[in-house]
């Protein structure tokens, strides 16, 4: 497997965890004025949850893809995407019972934006690999 590739995935994650974070920076400081507001913790605690995640995804996708199987890599993409669905939902619901009525909607939708994100930043990147995989 090229390392160069899988090196480049984590990078373009930690691109995409740097630019929201940043943003939450610039809006948390009054810099950005939007139309609603955000509670950018709430953004931000996801985020790093959904960067945790997808690195171990990461991690798995390129170990599954040195199995002989080929059932294995599309396990493990459906493994992680329904992982990664299933620890966002739990987090989302243990914040709204905690919260009551300060929970931050705007802040829940973007974090399941950033799900959407992440996912398609993962799965494009297993799949670049995976075809890199076949050509050589």
């Amino acid at each position: 497997m090229n390392k160069f590739r899988l090196q480049r995935n984590y990078i373009n994650l930690l691109l995409l965890f740097l630019i929201v974070n940043v943003f939450c920076l610039l809006y948390r400081d009054g810099s950005i004025h939007l139309s609603f507001y955000l509670d950018v913790y709430v953004v931000v605690i996801a985020n790093l949850l959904l960067f945790l995640l997808a690195l171990l995804g990461s991690y798995r996708h390129a170990k599954a893809l040195e199995d002989k199987n080929p059932n294995v890599f599309i396990r493990s993409i459906m493994g992680m995407t329904v992982l990664k669905f299933f620890v966002l939902v739990a987090a989302a619901l243990i914040y709204v019972f905690t919260a009551k009525e300060n929970r931050n909607l705007p802040g829940i939708l973007i974090a399941l934006g950033l799900y959407i994100l992440y996912a398609v930043l993962e799965v494009s990147a297993a799949y670049r690999l995976n075809k890199n995989k076949s050509n050589s």
